[in-house]
């Protein structure tokens, strides 16, 4: 009897401690910074004409967004292919003229800026372009543009994608929205399923030669490349290695 209470008193010695080590490496992670998701930064504001009066950087080109008044950020349009400081053009849809709607951009240094996007022709799982002012090359009512069109998902629910689609862990400035694939399903007769990035994949007519399946040579690396305005096509190169 007195072994057993001898073992068991050395047992309560050595388990004391744990409780305690316990609730200070819960202090020590609650301490710990977190990191701030995408979708959690704030967007750059709309201004009033007065507040745009008193920042004379405003549309001014621009390197980074130090070069701007606040609370302006540097944006890089790709319809003028240029950077300029700006705010942002709309809070919500109906501040945009018709045939447009409000969407989220990332601008040249990581800020998030609300601009007007045009509603266009691309479906889902069409590859698209963020700024288009074409209609075939901008996603159809409803879709957002992560380079892919596609509807907002959720990554841990799989049916809020439609079937041969899928919802990436990470998206764009709005929220991860669903991208296509063809690995599981296959395409049709004179199509092949070429990969793209994020996972992507898609059926499409090839122009050049299939460099997925046969290698480039060392020191080049297979580049598919597809045009928004012709959906179901793609041309393959080979390109030097950065």
């Amino acid at each position: 009897m007195v072994k057993w209470r001898a073992l068991a008193a050395l047992l309560g010695a050595l388990l004391l401690p744990v409780p305690l080590v316990a609730v200070i490496a819960s202090h020590w992670r609650a301490s710990l910074p977190q990191p701030i998701p995408q979708q959690a930064k704030a967007v750059v504001p709309m201004l009033s004409w007065e507040q745009r009066r008193e920042r004379p950087t405003l549309h001014q080109p621009c390197s980074r967004s130090e070069d701007c008044d606040p609370p302006l950020a540097c944006f890089f349009n790709r319809n003028v292919a240029g950077l300029y400081c700006t705010d942002s053009e709309c809070t919500t849809d109906s501040q945009c003229r018709e045939g447009f709607v409000c969407r989220t951009l990332e601008t040249w240094g990581g800020e998030l800026l609300n601009r007007c996007a045009l509603e266009g022709d691309r479906r889902e799982g069409e590859g698209c372009s963020p700024q288009s002012k074409k209609y075939a090359s901008a996603c159809a009512p409803g879709l957002l543009c992560n380079e892919w069109c596609g509807r907002s998902c959720q990554p841990d629910e799989p049916e809020s994608c439609p079937e041969g689609f899928f919802c990436p862990r990470e998206g764009g400035p709005e929220g991860p929205s669903c991208l296509p694939t063809c690995e599981a399903r296959g395409c049709p007769p004179g199509q092949t399923c070429i990969r793209f990035d994020q996972g992507v994949s898609v059926c499409s007519v090839i122009h050049g030669t299939n460099c997925q399946e046969s290698p480039c040579p060392e020191g080049q690396r297979c580049v598919p490349i597809a045009r928004p305005a012709k959906p179901g096509s793609v041309r393959m190169r080979c390109m030097a290695r950065p």
